[in-house]
């Protein structure tokens, strides 16, 4: 599907994947295809890790010294891994790391190419920009020698948590999807075929790229509005709209039938508001999730908040990792 035509497709969908479509249509005339290399991931300076000199030395590679990611290390304990979502930086987990730091390990990932990260060369990333980083995540949680993390991930970083899952589960304890999805889109072709069933198709909106406009759509809480956006601005084009690309592209879920660790996902009932009932939404990521076997597949939903949980509901799903975590450790 071309560039217009797929953004006009876009269009048709709920106020939600309004947001997602402008990142994608803002950048897609500039994707370009990629060649490869793999690369593993670096933490910070501040990291209590003896292990960080062994992970920034390996950072080097001949063709760029651009890590998948930064990290931000605090807290002891059993580690947790924490993946913002699509141009978010690690502040969207703030909050949750002052609540979990005097009990884990947290290790506070921002992708390469967002909120202000160097973006990834061409030349890193054939196998494509997910992939990249799955495969970074698990190197790096053997060059840091790890025990089994729990990954807890944010939009994209939920999507990437259960792919983690999915592929890994020998290498990692749990997993929580906060309002990811496993297949955007069938999402999008679902929603469309639903309103034009119903004529309840949304009236005509701004295709620019307005950050502040899709912060608002995102999250209710207006504390939380300046800091998406700035996210969002700092973030390379091009690496965003390569990832929503590939995310509106992949289909996760045949894979979780593979998932053999529990699994939380977090899911937020005010994204489709006002065009898609709260039921609707439900019923859409309990029919995507539902591959996950029903031992490990744990469910619960924010009734008021929109697609940054963190921001709309932060006790809840605070108090829902708690109870998550309580029963996995």
């Amino acid at each position: 599907m071309n560039t217009p035509t797929f953004c006009t497709y876009q269009m048709q969908t709920t106020s939600r994947l309004t947001n997602m479509r402008r990142i994608l249509c803002s950048s897609a005339i500039v994707l370009t295809t990629a060649l490869s290399i793999n690369l593993p991931a670096t933490a910070q300076q501040g990291t209590p890790l003896d292990a960080n000199k062994k992970a920034s030395e390996t950072a080097s590679s001949p063709v760029s010294a651009v890590a998948p990611f930064t990290v931000e290390v605090s807290g002891t304990g059993s580690p947790i891994i924490l993946i913002p979502g699509l141009a978010s930086s690690s502040a969207v987990w703030k909050d949750t790391v002052a609540h979990l730091q005097s009990k884990y390990q947290l290790h506070v990932l921002t992708l390469a190419g967002f909120a202000g990260t160097k973006a990834l060369p061409n030349t890193a990333i054939s196998k494509g920009f997910i992939a990249t980083q799955e495969q970074a995540i698990i190197d790096y949680i053997a060059a840091q020698k790890l025990q089994k993390p729990i990954i807890i991930g944010h939009s994209l970083g939920g999507f990437l948590a259960l792919s983690l899952a999915s592929n890994h589960s020998d290498k990692i304890a749990a997993a929580i999807n906060v309002d990811g999805l496993p297949a955007l889109g069938a999402m999008y072709a679902e929603a469309q075929a639903n309103m034009q069933k119903s004529g309840n198709t949304p009236p005509p909106q701004n295709t620019g790229f307005d950050p502040m406009a899709m912060a608002k759509n995102m999250a209710n809480n207006a504390d939380w509005h300046a800091q998406i956006a700035k996210d969002m601005m700092r973030s390379d084009p091009m690496t965003s709209g390569r990832a929503m690309s590939e995310l509106a592209s992949k289909d996760l879920r045949p894979a979780l039938k593979n998932i053999q660790v529990p699994v939380l996902s977090l899911g937020a009932l005010q994204n489709g508001a006002p065009y898609t009932p709260a039921a609707q939404v439900q019923a859409t990521y309990e029919k995507q999730l539902a591959n996950i076997p029903k031992d490990f597949n744990n469910m619960a939903f924010a009734q008021d908040a929109k697609h940054f949980i963190m921001a709309d509901a932060p006790q809840w799903m605070l108090q829902k990792i708690d109870e998550f975590l309580t029963k996995v450790n």
